[in-house]
């Protein structure tokens, strides 16, 4: 089911839900119905709208932004009516499959969200046993002024206290998991609270009309609660249940760091090998029974295991929307460290395995694009290309290589997109004059370079901060001094010493052995590690230039500290 379809089935649902609400005679909460419409008419318009416009990635942006906000904007609409809780579950769904990249909260930012979804977090868990203690005495009072008084009670907690609570706690527990180094899909921990504060408004929207029903039936002194009153108490009772379990989850964190995506292992086959440029072979592999592989966006790569047990990275460079296989190109490197001259050798019906995906050179958002690909660089600018192409985003590629029998795909570039790509071949063409290539780009573009060193110095040393994404083939030489330094392993409760002729990598490692690393050399960003004080000293080529400057995260591979000291979520 393609994105566009999704937003389209929304649209629809949208369209009943908001016939649904439609206030009619005696109807209850008919103000919350209105709303209700309105928000849903709304979601039509945006759903339709954006579905013609995708994929352009403003459309993305704009659902991204309007399903984060409608998730807890539909609890709202669910005390009248039950159907919204099934809008909220299609959000989430639309969400995910949207896949959305959030940028990582600076610690300021980070600090005010946290203090004020356990401040609310907090409050829900009083006012639980405030509604369980409301519920129970409306049940059991032998006078009718209590009894009723209760119930009363308990819908005044509901329309004032209650749902701006859980909206609240939706919200900031969303921008919280989302956008910090422990997210919601990368810690089963996070994942089951979010289950759970999704589960409670369901039924809160059940309970609710259960309250307005006994504070009714209440008003007259000889009626008793009867089994309603039950219900009541044990659906407050399983809230209180489920607030304390997350509770108990956020403080003892089961199952630890999961870092889904990064150390899972899938077993693939080598389903077929083309020769697509002079010492270039395209692998394409899929896994035992069709069964899909997980999915990715232009710029991801794969670690490919070889048979050896080596492990090395290469570009997607098929379609992100095949999902039964994966295509990768490798140059074969005679004088390299072994790799790739085991993938070249690799024949159909081999077995290998993969890691991943992980994408550390995403599309942003521009403009206009320019690609700059030096030999088998190219790799991950297919998909890009193609994407950018069906979404008519202006875009433009330099590619340069030995010769034109050695630049994979140049042919086919150039057939599909006349007067888009230029071929450089370095036995026929002089090297483009990148700074005039610069002056000629649109304004706002943003340019990308992958490649050998030399092409991606030459580049950086004429592009302008913040514009440039650089993905390398080897990781750049060690530059600076490397002094010892010690690091506190939050998570673990220890301290290790990081000595000048090591690694904080294998010094982490003594202690949790455990944590992904693939490279090694500051390359696939799979060994990543959130910081929580101290500055790195960054010496990956993970991060992009304008982002040395961060001091969230450290790919301890290869990186250090400069300072004394790293405090680290580990």
């Amino acid at each position: 089911m393609t994105r566009r379809s999704w937003q389209i089935g929304f649209a629809a649902f949208a369209a009943v839900a908001a016939v649904l609400l439609a206030p009619g005679e005696n109807a209850t909460l008919p103000t919350i119905r209105m709303l209700g419409m309105a928000g849903y008419a709304v979601a039509v318009v945006v759903s339709l709208g954006c579905a013609a416009a995708l994929p352009k990635p403003g459309a993305r942006k704009l659902l991204i932004g309007f399903h984060l906000a409608f998730v807890p904007l539909q609890f709202l609409f669910a005390f009248p009516n039950p159907v919204p809780n099934l809008g909220m579950l299609l959000s989430v769904v639309v969400l995910a499959g949207l896949r959305p990249r959030f940028p990582r909260l600076s610690p300021r930012a980070r600090k005010v969200w946290l203090v004020l979804h356990i401040g609310v977090s907090v409050g829900w868990l009083g006012l639980s046993l405030g509604m369980v203690t409301l519920a129970v005495t409306g049940l059991v009072a032998e006078t009718h002024a209590v009894r009723h008084g209760a119930y009363e009670i308990f819908h005044v907690f509901d329309l004032v206290i209650v749902i701006p609570s859980v909206v609240l706690t939706i919200t900031t527990g969303l921008v919280v998991s989302l956008g910090t180094p422990w997210g919601l899909v990368k810690h089963r921990w996070v994942l089951a609270k979010f289950v759970i504060s999704l589960s409670i408004p369901a039924a809160a929207a059940i309970e609710s009309r259960w309250v307005i029903e006994l504070v009714a039936r209440t008003e007259d002194p000889a009626a008793e609660p009867g089994a309603l009153g039950g219900a009541l108490v044990a659906t407050v009772g399983c809230f209180a249940v489920l607030l304390w379990t997350a509770t108990t989850l956020s403080v003892v964190k089961p199952w630890g760091r999961t870092r889904w995506g990064s150390v899972r292992t899938i077993a693939v086959t080598v389903a077929g090998r083309e020769v697509v440029a002079e010492d270039t072979v395209a692998l394409t592999l899929e896994r035992a029974g069709g069964r899909r592989l997980p999915g990715w966006e232009p710029g991801a790569h794969v670690d490919l295991v070889l048979p050896s047990g080596l492990a090395r990275q290469y570009s997607l460079c098929g379609d992100p929307a095949e999902r039964r296989s994966y295509r990768l190109a490798v140059l074969r490197e005679p004088a390299g460290r072994g790799g790739s001259v085991e993938a070249h050798a690799l024949l159909p019906g081999t077995r290998v395995a993969i890691r991943g995906p992980r994408n550390n050179f995403p599309i942003a958002e521009a403009p206009a694009h320019l690609f700059i690909a030096g030999g088998i660089g190219i790799t991950p600018f297919l998909p890009m290309v193609r994407r950018l192409a069906a979404a008519g985003v202006p875009w433009r590629l330099v590619y340069r290589g030995r010769s034109r029998d050695r630049m994979a795909y140049a042919g086919s570039l150039a057939a599909a997109y006349p007067g888009q790509v230029s071929l450089f071949p370095a036995d026929t063409h002089a090297r483009p004059d990148f700074a005039e290539l610069l002056r000629q780009a649109p304004d706002g573009v943003a340019v990308y370079c992958c490649g050998p060193s030399e092409l991606v110095e030459a580049v950086t040393a004429v592009c302008p901060q913040g514009t440039l994404h650089v993905e390398r083939f080897a990781a750049s030489p060690d530059a600076g001094p490397r002094r010892p330094f010690e690091a506190e392993l939050r998570r673990s409760g220890r301290t290790v010493r990081v000595p000048a002729d090591g690694t904080l990598l294998a010094a982490i490692h003594e202690v949790d052995p455990a944590l992904p690393a693939s490279c090694t050399d500051g390359l696939c960003g799979s060994c990543v590690v959130p910081v929580l004080d101290g500055i790195p000293d960054h010496r990956d080529d993970v991060l992009q230039p304008h982002e040395r400057d961060r001091t969230d995260l450290i790919y301890p591979c290869v990186s250090r500290a400069r300072g004394d000291r790293l405090v680290l979520d580990a």
